[in-house]
């Protein structure tokens, strides 16, 4: 017959487990929870706060009021935001911005496990010259006297450098010119108390180091689209830090566009008065021309002969043919924009706009605007919408008739065109039968001068024109962003946070103690019934005895103290149990074993005796445990002589014979522990002896060592009539019954039997007469005194409880 497989895990959910394990894990729980709030403490004190500080901008593009004034109508671009985005994000931008700030030199107070950056809270200052360039972002450790004399030390290239430095003067120390300023002598007197001299030391950072440090703090991103809003963000350990550099770079920003602006402002008025100086030179030699002309030929240039002569027709003439000129561009430009918004899918409003009129032109960039917007609103949605949604198909709509009202304008305009230049041609014509027709050819060549002439000079004037325009405009010239909301020096950080850090650990402790309690469950394998015996093994349960709850410091006799206690009740049960395994009228032997000590075979063995005893029966103890003997210490006797010095000759049988104090029960004790005690075991004086003792005694009850750890006694255990194998309720393992069924099956060890010790009847169902042989007075009023088996040990503290539990 095979043995029954015993699962390591368990396999089904038993809630009186379940309960016994949550029970035994308190401790340890409360050691984890513990630990977390510890933690908890640990992290808030220890760990840098990080604030966050953000500013917002609105993106704008409006005319400027100076041109508003001049009537300067120009087309307006579409904002792209990334692109502002990614230009606050520059790398050039960025130096710019941390150059305005105090970041060139970096103070730091080092505490005994933080340090902290003193950022314009630094009781002394810096200044330097002629820095080399291995001495940038090198920590330089600053130490005070009394008097703010200081004393400096850094290592570069492996090497250290030490000076003293005298307060407020300039010392040079391998290259580097340096001078500190004492700002603050208490703050500094105050930190050496605290922590140490040379906590302090700071920095010279360079541009590309600043750069890389901060803009990897930094976050720019899109706020709202459609409101073109940004928001600048910044992270540090440094709450005022984190302020003033948003800050700053919002109000660089502003200034970097303004600047733009200007810039491109002054690329116009350095055109314009190359283009008057130029004009200029071309008039002066025009104008000698004239007069050279006049002289030679005595022609008058007064006023009479201007209005009256072929002159004021070729002033008119000049006129017409420049006007000409502008309409047929206008015309040109508007059938160009025609094709394009008639023929091309994909329309570029932007371009459109470059194209039209310079005059009277406000109502097409206003309706080409509108119609842009749409096509922008249209792009946005097809991001989160199909081609055929109903709000696409809206949209298009809306473009469709946008488009069709630009068409409709720009016919009109570009008809009225077409009639304006067949008026100027007509004119033209006529104009130029009364110049060329009546005139000499001195006069024509006169003309043609003075034509030449009058063209530059308008000319010159429109650039003069132009030039005060565009001066008083870069007058007026603002940035049409704007800052929406400034930072704030932010008082509570965003990491960490305390309630979120309080809850994270608790979490983490709640999480560790459910998986230690499902593990603890799963991989628990303490027999805790007499079910358990009965489910893996098939020898027989002979009783169970209860948990005795008052600590003992050994095993003792306790059934003569209340005989009719149910602790009592149980080892008649037993003894009822084992005459119905095997009914023998003579004298009957019984041997206790269990798998390792500690399971109280010893106490079985007492108190099963003092059954036996009560009923009459001449009863004797042997303790055949040489390893480590009880009984003596049981008993409170001697152990100078017992078994050990029986089976070596040195004592005879009755010698070692003694009396304990109740009636019909005698005991032998081990005896000197021997070096060889399997050897004597293994011999036939022991069974010798036995055979002596049947001749006098009743009851012979032995107790064995545990066949768990060694097999000294196996055959003294095989050959007794009640072989009792003894395993503990929540101490023993569910591993040991496969001894135990190794005995049954393979040692053929007859009549064998087991005895449950330690089950809390309390807690259990086995209070009645649902288990055993005549075991049912659990409303005894002596049913609180039960035992709990304990061996001698040294008492445990605190610490080993705790880990008694793991």
């Amino acid at each position: 017959m095979e043995q029954k497989r015993i699962p390591i895990l368990n396999e089904k959910f038993d809630v009186n487990i379940f309960l016994q394990v949550f029970k035994r894990s308190i401790i340890l729980s409360i050691i984890i929870f513990f630990a977390a709030i510890v933690g908890v403490y640990v992290y808030l004190r220890y760990t840098l706060p990080i604030y966050k500080s953000s500013s917002i901008i609105q993106l704008k593009n409006e005319g400027t009021t100076a041109n508003k004034v001049l009537n300067l109508t120009t087309a307006v671009e579409e904002i792209n935001s990334m692109q502002i985005i990614e230009l606050i994000r520059s790398k050039e931008f960025l130096k710019r911005t941390f150059n305005k700030l105090p970041l060139k030199i970096s103070y730091f107070s080092q505490g005994t496990f933080l340090e902290n950056e003193l950022y314009k809270a630094n009781p002394f200052s810096i200044d330097y010259k002629n820095t080399k360039r291995n001495l940038y972002n090198v920590p330089i450790y600053v130490s005070f006297d009394k008097n703010g004399d200081s004393n400096i030390k850094y290592k570069t290239n492996n090497t250290n450098y030490e000076k003293t430095i005298i307060k407020n003067q300039w010392t040079d120390i391998n290259g580097l010119e340096i001078k500190i300023e004492v700002t603050d002598i208490d703050a500094i007197r105050t930190q050496i108390n605290k922590i140490k001299n040379d906590s302090y030391y700071f920095i010279i950072n360079d541009t590309e180091s600043v750069y890389k440090k901060y803009s990897s703090q930094l976050e720019v991103s899109l706020l709202n689209q459609e409101a073109n809003t940004i928001q600048i963000s910044f992270k540090d350990n440094n709450a005022q830090k984190t302020s003033e550099i948003v800050n700053t770079i919002a109000e660089e920003f502003i200034k970097y566009d303004l600047e733009k602006k200007k810039e491109s402002s002054q690329q116009i008025l350095n055109f314009i008065e190359n283009q008057n100086n130029l004009i200029y030179q071309q008039l002066d030699s025009i104008e000698g021309l004239l007069m050279q002309f006049g002289i030679t030929h005595q022609i008058r240039n007064d006023k009479d002969s201007k209005e009256t002569g072929p002159e004021r027709y070729s002033i008119l003439l000049s006129k017409i043919e420049e006007e000409l000129d502008n309409v047929e561009i206008d015309i040109s430009n508007l059938k160009q924009i025609l094709d394009e918004i008639s023929k091309t899918p994909n329309i570029k409003v932007y371009d459109l706009i470059s194209l039209l009129p310079s005059k009277n032109d406000g109502i097409l960039i206003s309706l080409l605007n509108q119609m842009q917007n749409l096509i922008n609103q249209r792009d946005l949605y097809l991001n989160n919408q199909t081609q055929n949604s109903f709000q696409i198909k809206v949209i298009e709509k809306q473009i469709e008739t946008q488009k069709q009202t630009i068409i409709d304008l720009i016919k009109s305009n570009y008809n009225r065109a077409l009639d304006k230049k067949s008026t100027l041609t007509k004119k033209l014509v006529e104009y130029k039968l009364m110049v060329y027709g009546n005139s000499s050819a001195m006069d024509l060549d006169y003309l043609k001068i003075k034509r030449l002439y009058t063209i530059n000079e308008e000319f010159y004037n429109k650039l003069l024109e132009k030039k005060a325009e565009y001066l008083i405009s870069q007058a007026g010239s603002i940035s049409q962003n704007t800052i929406l909301e400034n930072s704030v020096i932010p008082t509570t950080p965003i990491s960490p946070i305390k309630t979120t850090v309080i809850l994270l650990f608790l979490i983490v402790a709640l999480v560790i103690n459910i998986i230690l309690l499902i593990v603890r469950y799963l991989l628990f394998n303490e027999i805790t019934s007499p079910d358990d015996i009965r489910v893996y093994s098939q020898v027989p349960v002979a009783g169970i005895v209860p948990l005795y709850k008052t600590k003992l410091p050994v095993s003792q006799l306790l059934v003569d103290i209340k005989p009719n206690s149910v602790f009592s009740e149980a080892f008649r049960s037993v003894r009822s149990s084992l005459e119905f395994i095997k009914n023998i009228k003579e004298s009957k032997t019984i041997a206790i074993s269990s798998t390792i000590s500690g399971e109280g075979k010893t106490f079985i063995a007492l108190n099963l005796g003092g059954i036996y005893s009560f009923q009459g029966k001449k009863t004797i103890l042997i303790d055949l445990d040489l390893r480590k003997p009880r009984f003596h210490l049981c008993f409170n006797t001697d152990n100078s002589k017992g078994l050990s010095t029986i089976l070596i000759g040195k004592n005879k049988v009755h010698d070692c014979i003694k009396k304990s104090k109740i009636a019909n029960l005698d005991y032998i004790t081990a005896g000197p522990i021997p070096p060889n005690p399997s050897e004597l075991t293994a011999g036939n004086e022991i069974l010798n002896v036995i055979n002596e003792l049947k001749q006098i005694y009743d009851v012979i009850i032995i107790d064995t060592p545990p066949l768990g750890l060694v097999t000294d006694a196996l055959n003294i255990f095989k050959s007794c009539d009640y072989p009792i194998y003894v395993v503990k309720a929540h101490y023993s393992k569910r591993s040991f019954l496969y001894n135990l069924n190794h005995l049954l099956l393979e040692k053929h060890i007859e009549n064998l039997s087991v005895v449950v010790n330690g089950i809390d009847i309390e807690k259990s169902r086995y209070g009645g007469y649902n288990y055993g042989y005549g075991y049912g007075y659990g409303n005894s009023k002596y049913h609180t005194d039960y035992y709990d088996e304990s061996i001698t040990k040294k008492k445990k503290n605190i610490f080993t409880k705790i880990i008694s539990h793991l």
